[in-house]
């Protein structure tokens, strides 16, 4: 008995540690709610390898957060685009205050020094709207991609190198169909 909680142990323990460990994003929570002049969109997400994002950053690369959103009326052969939403956030570290901080239209929306308090609060919970008019009787799609790559902007208090523009973690896509 000993022997094969001893096998437990050592085959499927290092397998469930390596399973929070994300490389991509993981969607948890979505939520899409229709007014008369816009769409409501509200994602939650599972923290994608906070160690490496912290890393990165820490080596005085800049990190963007794309989030592309794409509205289409579904048709029989080609689906027509009504609007397209992107949003971006740009994250940091600055050596000299030891803080991470989160930009969007560049002004800081929030400084912290713990880099997982941070990502909490730019990447776990994401809120925006998409201004647009629907139409009753139609069938629409909401295509949506996340991304978080590596900017080539460095740092002027790193060592000199050069930082290739370069997937952070996977990026993430997903569809939300309905009609009205």
């Amino acid at each position: 008995m000993k022997f094969i909680a001893g096998l437990f142990l050592l085959f499927f323990l290092p397998m469930t540690s390596y399973a929070q460990d994300y490389d991509s994003f993981v969607l948890t929570y979505q939520s899409v709610q229709i007014f008369e002049k816009n769409i409501a969109v509200e994602l939650v997400f599972e923290q994608p390898k906070q160690h490496k994002i912290e890393a990165v950053l820490k080596k005085g690369a800049i990190l963007n957060l794309v989030i592309q959103t794409e509205l289409a009326e579904k048709k029989f052969f080609r689906n027509k685009v009504i609007t397209k939403h992107i949003l971006n956030y740009y994250l940091r570290y600055d050596p000299l205050t030891r803080q991470f901080s989160a930009i969007q239209d560049a002004k800081t929306i929030a400084r912290n020094a713990d880099s997982v308090f941070l990502l909490d609060v730019i990447i776990k919970h994401i809120q925006y709207e998409i201004p647009c008019t629907l139409e009753k009787n139609a069938k629409y799609t909401l295509h949506t991609k996340i991304d978080l790559v590596q900017s080539n902007a460095k740092s002027w208090l790193a060592p000199v190198d050069f930082i290739e523009a370069d997937k952070v973690i996977q990026p993430f896509e997903f569809d939300y169909d309905f009609s009205l």
